[in-house]
Parts: C-alpha cells; structure tokens; sequence
C-alpha cells in the first residue's frame, strides 16, 4: 500500500476553522465576524429607502398622522342684520376728487386751525344740476365743509403760497347756515390749479341756475363781501409784517 505524500496533512493534522465571533468588527476570512456579511447591519440611509418604500406602497407611518384642517363651524352669539346706508351722494356725480387739507379762520382768535384731512368734491345734482363743494374727514368721514358753491365765490391764493386758496361760503357742514371764511392747500401747484379751474367753472355752472333773490339772508346782507374783505386783510397784514421785519433785521446785522 503507498504511502501518503508527506506534505498531504491528515483531518486530524489540518487546523480547527476560526470560530465565527457574533459583533466582531473584523471582515469574514480574518476572524470571521459577523460584520463581515454584506447586508447584515442597517444603515440610517438604508432605514429611510425602507420607510419610503413603505410608504410609497400606501403602508402607514408609525409616526403621528399631519395635522388636518378643522371643519368646525362657529355660529356668532349675536346675529346682525345688514343695513343699507346713504351718504347722501347717490344722487350726484363727482365733477373732481382731490386730497387736501382743509383750515377755517376763526375770527375770535384772529387766527387760522385746521378743519380737516380728507378728499374734496364737486358733486353736481343730476336732477336739478346744482354743484356743491363736500369735504369730508379721511377715515371718519366726518363732513367738513359743505356749501353749494355760489356764483359769486372767487378764490384767492393764499399769501406765500402757490398751493392754497381762500375763499368765502355760506356753509351747512355743522347743520346750519354760517359764514365761513376757508383756506384749501393741496400736495402740489398742479392740483391747487386743477380745484381752481373745476370751480370757477361749478360758479358759472350754477349762475344760470341759482336764484339769488332766494340765497339766504346770511348771504345777502353783506356777510359773504365781509368775509371776501376779510381775505385780502389777512393777506395784507401778512405782507406788512414780513416788510416791518426786514429793517430790524438789517439793525441786528
């Protein structure tokens, strides 16, 4: 019988396997752990691809559900009814529409306050055809001025400044007939023009259509001239004030 070559071991020569070490961090084929498996551990990228698989074939998150709108309805305590209002307007048309403000002279402090910020307008009657002047407070709406603007109406500019006017009316915005003497400033000399053209064309509009025999008394027994004299003084005084300080300021220098 041949012997066996001598570099062939034996089984019982040949050496144990290495046991496989469960966690072991080396690859299989050096100590055989179990790491060395491809797969065999989970990776964060790999959980995400799963949850999204998951998701994609319609299976449910663990996770809570999206908050989802509410449907609730609420009735109110208190139950109002809608109210048709007038402004008084619906019967005219709006001949001009500017914002400005708004000063009256108050005669007992001999001095000029403000009336108001807001829109004006020259409202034109589509019955009758009459134009008035309505200035009413921005926000409150509040009415400010309101007066039908007279045939005999003039403006005039307001001393020093090429976007105001002064003018005189029988005014109704305090819910009676009073004389008042008004000064009107806007943003700009274009529109201070614009309001100046709009109405001198609303008093001559109104002149073939107003009966001065029937303008109220307040009208007619001067007040409206008074006012008018009123203006050019104020604008005189301002005039001779600004001259008296001139030499006074050429003494100091």
């Amino acid at each position: 019988m041949a012997e066996p070559a001598a570099d062939i071991k034996t089984e019982e020569q040949q050496p144990a396997a290495p046991a496989l070490v469960f966690g072991s961090g080396t690859a299989t084929g050096s100590a055989g752990g179990f790491a060395g498996f491809t797969g065999a551990g989970f990776s964060t990228a790999a959980a995400a691809a799963d949850g999204g698989a998951a998701a994609a074939d319609g299976e449910e998150d663990d996770g809570a559900a999206p908050e989802e709108e509410c449907q609730a309805e609420y009735k109110p305590v208190v139950q109002l009814e809608e109210v048709e209002t007038s402004t008084g307007e619906e019967d005219e048309e709006a001949l001009t529409e500017l914002k400005c403000k708004l000063y009256r002279f108050e005669a007992a402090g001999n001095e000029w306050k403000e009336r108001g910020l807001g829109v004006v307008k020259l409202l034109q009657h589509k019955a009758n055809k009459k134009i008035r002047l309505l200035m009413r407070q921005e926000k409150t709406l509040k009415i400010r001025a309101n007066h039908i603007v007279m045939p005999t109406s003039k403006l005039q500019e307001h001393t020093g400044s090429d976007k105001a006017w002064v003018w005189s009316a029988v005014d109704y915005a305090d819910g009676e007939h009073k004389v008042e003497l008004f000064c009107i400033r806007f943003g700009s000399p274009e529109k201070a023009q614009e309001f100046k053209k709009k109405f001198e064309e609303a008093a001559e509009s109104n002149s073939s259509i107003i009966n001065m025999a029937a303008v109220p008394a307040a009208a007619g027994d001067g007040s409206a001239d008074a006012a008018d004299a009123l203006a050019d003084e104020l604008g005189k005084a301002k005039v001779e004030d600004a001259a008296a300080e001139e030499p006074a300021a050429e003494e100091k220098a």
